[in-house]
């Protein structure tokens, strides 16, 4: 006989009434802009959510621009419509600048003017 043991999934369905209740501690309100969360909050979020709900996915990105703000969107999968909650991102460490890919050769010019003199 060959036993088969099946793996049952114990999470269940949310609404985003219920995401928002879970999600709404970490959450500060605003009157005129987006909600805001802090950045070192999301993986507790991110725990929180996607350990207890099969219908729920998070993502992250940036906004196209120059500010370019962090973004953390919310969605929950239902039949018919799904529903999203967009939060901005807050306390997240500013971009570092890339360096210049041929910084190098200034080094080098650098380097060669000094060994010149």
């Amino acid at each position: 006989m060959i036993a088969v043991s099946i793996m049952s999934d114990k999470r269940k369905k949310a609404t985003m009434n219920r995401v928002q209740k879970e999600i709404a501690p970490f959450i500060k309100k605003h009157v005129f802009g987006r909600d805001t969360i802090d950045a070192k909050y999301i993986n507790q979020i991110a725990v929180l959510l996607l350990n207890q709900y099969n219908n729920v996915t998070l993502s992250q990105g940036a906004d196209p621009g120059k500010n370019g703000k962090l973004w953390l969107k919310i969605k929950v999968k239902s039949f018919p419509f799904s529903e999203e909650k967009v939060l901005e991102v807050t306390g997240a460490p500013k971009k570092i600048k890339k360096k210049d890919d041929l910084d190098w050769i200034d080094h080098m010019e650098y380097f060669e003017a000094f060994m010149d003199d």
